[in-house]
């Protein structure tokens, strides 16, 4: 196992608090609050949670594109 794969397994298992908060947000609220964060990561110091709610964001976005193909299918 390489360090990226132990470091991916660790991502999953860490539990983020943010995650069930941004699970009832509708797409286009997910969008917006990705875009401020990142906006305030890349012209501030990133703080741990900023990255943990970015991070709740981007899995959660990447959870509704895979119910939308699956559906699709």
């Amino acid at each position: 196992m390489s360090p990226a794969d132990v470091l991916a397994i660790l991502r999953k298992l860490t539990r983020n608090p943010y995650l069930d908060h941004y699970e009832r947000m509708p797409e286009y609220e997910l969008v917006s609050w990705k875009y401020v964060f990142e906006a305030s990561i890349a012209f501030g110091a990133p703080s741990r949670e900023k990255l943990l709610r970015l991070r709740a964001i981007e899995r959660t976005l990447k959870n509704l594109d895979g119910d939308r193909t699956s559906r699709a299918a």
